[in-house]
């Protein structure tokens, strides 16, 4: 008989699966648009001198491309890191920065600004990052609300007591509000925060909080 797949497996599943085909999609584009440059780049060696000032600007762009591709392959490496792990200690603050790195494509679709404040010296945080990973990116979809919701998130990375909170707060004119998850889906997102040995919160406002507590105490529950 079949194993019944939970909805924080399914979550975690999909949430893999959305990360990897950004990726793939965002590295074609880039490499399509560094190829581009490429070709410009021999057409104006064929013409001289008098293509020098093209070419110092499209040398210009082909190191902001390949600068661009470098940090997206960092942030993919940290998300590989993050799927082949389990329980450890973790710095939330960078794996918030990678996860936003590897949503700049979908935001981009929905014309949606993504905004990080992270504190310094914020205490590591213990838990399954894949599971902190997963629940933060679903946060972010129901904060956008869709695209037309808001026009902007800010994740907000702060101390909080001697723990951690992840907060994100939904920028700028809403016109529906953000989406508001099913029974099932906050469900999950609780049981996400629980594995986490966290606490979820949802405000008014469209708002919402994941609060951890720091590694010893986490270790230690």
């Amino acid at each position: 008989m079949p194993h019944a797949e939970q909805p924080v497996e399914r979550a975690l599943r999909m949430f893999a699966a959305a990360m990897l085909g950004e990726i793939a999609h965002e590295l074609n584009n880039r490499l399509a648009t560094m190829r581009e440059t490429l070709g410009l780049l021999e057409d104006l060696a064929r013409a001289g001198r008098s293509g020098a000032a093209g070419t110092a600007r499209a040398h210009v762009s082909l190191d902001e491309q390949v600068g661009r591709t470098l940090n997206l392959v960092q942030a993919l490496g940290g998300l590989g890191g993050a799927l082949g792990a389990s329980q450890r200690a973790f710095d939330a603050g960078a794996a918030v920065a990678e996860l936003l790195a590897l949503s700049e494509r979908w935001a981009r679709r929905l014309s949606l600004r993504l905004e990080r404040q992270i504190a310094e010296n914020l205490p590591a945080a213990t838990g399954d990052p894949a599971v902190f990973l997963c629940l933060v990116h679903r946060l972010l979809v129901r904060c956008a609300g869709g695209g037309d919701a808001a026009s902007g998130i800010c994740v907000r990375v702060e101390k909080a007591g001697t723990g951690i909170a992840v907060r994100l707060v939904p920028m700028g004119a809403r016109d529906r509000g953000p989406a508001t998850p099913g029974a099932e889906e906050e469900q999950t997102d609780r049981e996400l925060a629980a594995r986490l040995g966290g606490e979820l919160t949802f405000e008014g406002d469209g708002a919402a909080t994941v609060t951890l507590s720091p590694a010893g105490e986490a270790d230690g529950r």
